[in-house]
């Protein structure tokens, strides 16, 4: 039977392993690192210690019906580049280093078919500058699956410029068959979640340093407020819920009242205004909601958010 193969055996690459298995795949995990070997012999002992602890929260939590140790079966542990040859989909978890990036394509290419799909878990770094040290860069791209692997649903699939069609379909299919939900980003550094999540830290610092709110109390406006909508839906969904001309105004007077460059509104927010698409409640807005019962959408958006104030009301007793 084929082999999905995770090249590095780090947290990362151990997660990645764990989730594959999970889903009914055999999967290698390579440790590649130079080791002697009682070094390598404990850190196995880590990483199924890990992975076992993993399974039985996930057992506990009635995530997984099968038992801890069938999953363990589907782990196999496997040192340097032997036996590739016939793993289908291989993934490089190694770390966010090019130099060595480029070292480990050099010998994984050596060694799988040119059919064999290899992906990368670069957290930042664009495709087409990793898809030049490969064989066959049309079966090559990125997919940055999320710390911990386990356990995020997301998974970017960023394909290089040299990236088929049909590969970036068969890695979004693989994907979801291990329970992820993958999203297709261009050929960019810091593809969509770390673009994100860097402005969104940097404004929580800026808020701590400028004095306006303690780090506990801008955690807790994120995790009540804002974070709590966005659990059940968008960002994007939620700009049109609350009004794109909304938040352009918005912009506009935090751009003025702190001076600051960052909050000036981005050009498709201005060109949104001037073309008239605000929001749901005209029909149009980021998204265009011809054909979708609006308030049939927002009722179940409320309804999600009474299950999570449930969830979180339960959770605190």
């Amino acid at each position: 039977m084929s082999f999905v193969d995770v090249v590095g055996a780090g947290r990362i690459g151990h997660g990645i392993a764990l989730c594959v298995a999970m889903h009914g795949f055999r999967v290698r995990l390579r440790d590649v690192k130079h080791r002697t070997s009682d070094e390598r012999k404990m850190l196995r002992e880590k990483i199924l210690s890990q992975i076992q602890e993993s399974l039985r929260l996930f057992e506990e939590c009635e995530f997984i019906h099968e038992p801890v140790d069938e999953v363990v079966k589907r782990i196999v542990f496997a040192d340097g580049y032997d036996g590739l040859e016939d793993a289908f989909h291989v993934v490089e978890a190694v770390p966010e280093d090019a130099a060595v990036k480029k070292q480990v394509y050099s010998m994984v290419c050596e060694r799988i078919g040119s059919d064999a799909l290899l992906a990368s878990t670069s957290s930042s770094m664009r495709p087409s500058s990793l898809a030049k040290h490969v064989k066959h860069p049309e079966r090559f791209l990125v997919t940055h699956w999320i710390n911990p692997a386990e356990l995020i649903p997301l998974v970017e699939v960023a394909p290089a410029p040299q990236t088929s069609r049909e590969t970036v379909e068969e890695a979004v299919e693989f994907l979801r068959r291990c329970g992820k939900r993958p999203v297709v980003c261009g050929d960019s550094p810091g593809y969509v979640s770390a673009r994100l999540q860097a402005a969104l830290m940097n404004e929580a610092l800026r808020l701590v340093e400028e004095g306006v709110a303690s780090p506990h109390d801008v955690d807790e406006a994120l995790m009540a407020g804002i974070g709590f909508r966005l659990s059940v839906h968008g960002l994007l969904e939620f700009v049109d819920w609350g009004g794109v001309d909304i938040l352009y105004r918005v912009d506009e007077y935090l751009a003025a009242e702190l001076n600051a460059e960052r909050f000036r509104p981005p050009a498709l927010l201005r060109k949104l205004v001037e073309e008239r698409r605000l929001g749901m409640h005209v029909g149009r807005g980021v998204f265009d909601y011809d054909g979708i019962d609006i308030e049939a959408l927002k009722l179940s958006r409320k309804k999600a958010m009474v299950k999570r104030l449930k969830q979180l009301r339960d959770e605190q007793g």
